[in-house]
């Protein structure tokens, strides 16, 4: 009887243990994965000169937001169960050795769709804001490029390298912005609202998809004003910028990536922005290939 009740007494002590193992090793693993898709998007990146050592020293304050979000990568492991929120669940039950929670099929399916969704919304978004820059500065067509340097490339070494800086952005990106940014909006959500850790509404959730999806495109307009002149001359003011973080596609893409994060995981959004970001790659690749065989007509 003594031994029974001190064997389940054990057992919460165990469990609580096991717990925190699980965690160590979950956040060891994204924060070293965060290091590594970082280093190999960048390096990636200038190897196909879609950046150049030029734009470094502009990246410093993207490098800084990269560093604290990965601080806090523990933080949000901790706080994600008791947010209601998926967090990781392919990379938890592989540590914890229990069954995946889903088909790695439906994972698949689930994540090409919502990659031709964000797309479909960030082209449109794009094709907007291209019409109404261009009626109100005509001569944005005689503007240079920013990525002249890269469309000199082959094509076929643009889709290769280009894809590989896509995987490497989609691990990174999601794991700072999906994964941790989220979650910390969202506590933040609950304790302005004074409400204890039982979940978030549906009406909280959308909030937070559109506050993390509009961060995460506002870390992209401080590179457009940085690295082309035009964007600077539109977004010269504060409230130019705030109101320009809502026309990127990037924020758009945040927000469905977000969607995507809260019914499947961080897995299929990885999945989803690597796919996303290469089919970009491949689609240049391929209209510099067209350029190249119908001039050679």
């Amino acid at each position: 009887m003594t031994e029974a009740a001190s064997a389940g007494c054990d057992a919460p002590v165990q469990g609580a243990r096991l717990n925190r193992a699980v965690w160590r090793r979950e956040s060891a693993i994204l924060i070293a994965l965060v290091i590594l898709a970082e280093a190999l998007k960048l390096r990636f990146a200038i190897a196909i000169k879609f950046v150049d050592h030029s734009d470094l020293g502009r990246r410093l304050p993207y490098l800084a937001v990269t560093i604290v979000l990965t601080s806090m990568v523990p933080f949000a492991l901790r706080i994600i169960p008791q947010l209601g929120l998926p967090g990781a669940p392919l990379i938890s039950a592989k540590i914890a050795g229990e069954r995946l929670p889903f088909r790695i099929r439906s994972l698949l399916k689930i994540s090409i769709g919502y990659a031709l969704l964000a797309l479909l919304v960030a082209a449109s978004i794009l094709f907007v804001v291209l019409v109404l820059m261009i009626m109100a500065h005509p001569s944005i067509g005689r503007t240079k490029s920013p990525l002249a340097p890269m469309l000199k490339l082959a094509p076929v070494r643009i889709a290769l390298v280009g894809t590989l800086t896509a995987i490497a952005a989609g691990i990174s990106e999601e794991i700072e912005f999906r994964l941790v940014l989220f979650a910390i909006i969202a506590w933040a959500t609950r304790l302005i609202a004074r409400d204890s850790f039982g979940g978030t509404g549906r009406g909280a959730l959308w909030l937070v998809t559109i506050l993390q999806g509009y961060v995460f495109g506002m870390l992209h307009i401080f590179r457009l004003v940085r690295t082309i002149p035009l964007a600077a001359l539109m977004f010269h003011s504060i409230p130019a910028i705030l109101l320009g973080g809502l026309l990127l596609p990037q924020t758009w893409e945040g927000i469905v990536l977000g969607r995507l994060y809260l019914r499947r995981g961080l897995e299929a959004s990885m999945l989803a922005h690597a796919i996303v970001d290469a089919a970009l790659f491949v689609l240049v690749a391929i209209g510099l290939s067209l350029r190249t065989h119908l001039g050679g007509r």
